[in-house]
């Protein structure tokens, strides 16, 4: 087996949105804000409509807003929406609930051992060295 495929797991990461303790979020975090109803109607102007989640990067902010690098909204149908960083000012009473973008070791871990796993089946399907290798004559039926 080849060494490149030990590197999978360094390659293959997961994350996961975990709810923020009490305090802010650091700046530069990846967060998943979901907006209350109220918050919805106040952001349409600068959101769109009917948008209900809003995923980005955190900015310097303050205890007034959140103040966010938009990646992708998400409105009540769950239709998303991708953004080009666009810097927007979420005032806190329109959030709802905020989770914390998190690195997960044992998603990462499982998936890079499934991973693994499949290129290695992948590898010996293909026609890699098989485990009777070397037993030369067995299985042949040369000449007749």
């Amino acid at each position: 087996m080849r060494t490149e495929i030990m590197l999978v797991p360094l390659i293959v990461g997961c994350y996961t949105y975990r709810p923020l303790p009490s305090t802010p979020p650091e700046t530069g975090s990846r967060v998943s804000a979901e907006l209350t109803d109220q918050g919805s109607i106040d952001m349409s102007s600068q959101l769109g409509p009917g948008v209900t989640q809003v995923q980005g990067e955190v900015l310097p902010s303050d205890s007034i807003a959140l103040r966010l690098a938009i990646l992708t909204t998400a409105n009540s149908r769950g239709i998303e929406s991708d953004w080009q960083r666009e810097q927007v000012a979420i005032p806190v009473n329109a959030l709802g609930r905020l989770e914390q973008r998190r690195f997960s070791v044992s998603q990462t871990a499982l998936a890079g051992g499934l991973a693994i796993t499949g290129l290695y089946a992948m590898y010996r399907l293909l026609g890699g060295p098989g485990i009777f290798e070397g037993s030369a004559g067995h299985g042949s039926s040369e000449g007749s």
